[in-house]
């Protein structure tokens, strides 16, 4: 096995691991997403899903480019993701504070199933 195969086999071992964690860092998001209880911290497992895990996934991407120009690409991509993402993220939370939407205080115990709800069905 000569240097450039053995170079090639590390960078796409390398990618796949890094994908691999943005992967995880997008499932994690999406549980996120369906465990918080309000907008607030939903909102911030929702960038961690629709921000971080994919630039991270597009990393690992470039880093197994096979061209220099598509690497460039790929990593304007991520820059541009990561300008974007946080911003939306900040929008959709100025216009459900502006709305009235407060965040939960205090202690937060989940309704445990086979509960009923105030204001639910019985």
């Amino acid at each position: 096995m000569d240097a450039g195969n053995l170079l090639e086999l590390v960078l796409l071992a390398l990618s796949g691991l890094v994908i691999a964690v943005g992967l995880v860092l997008i499932a994690g998001g999406a549980l996120g997403l369906l465990r918080f209880p309000d907008l607030y911290t939903r909102l911030h497992a929702a960038n961690v899903a629709d921000v971080v895990g994919p630039v991270v996934v597009v990393l690992g991407l470039a880093i197994a480019a096979p061209d220099l120009g598509i690497a460039v690409r790929l990593l304007l991509l991520a820059a541009l993701m990561i300008a974007v993402g946080p911003t939306l993220t900040h929008l959709v939370a100025q216009a459900a504070h502006a709305a009235g939407l407060a965040p939960i205080s205090g202690r937060y115990a989940a309704p445990r199933p086979g509960s009923t709800r105030p204001g639910g069905p019985s």
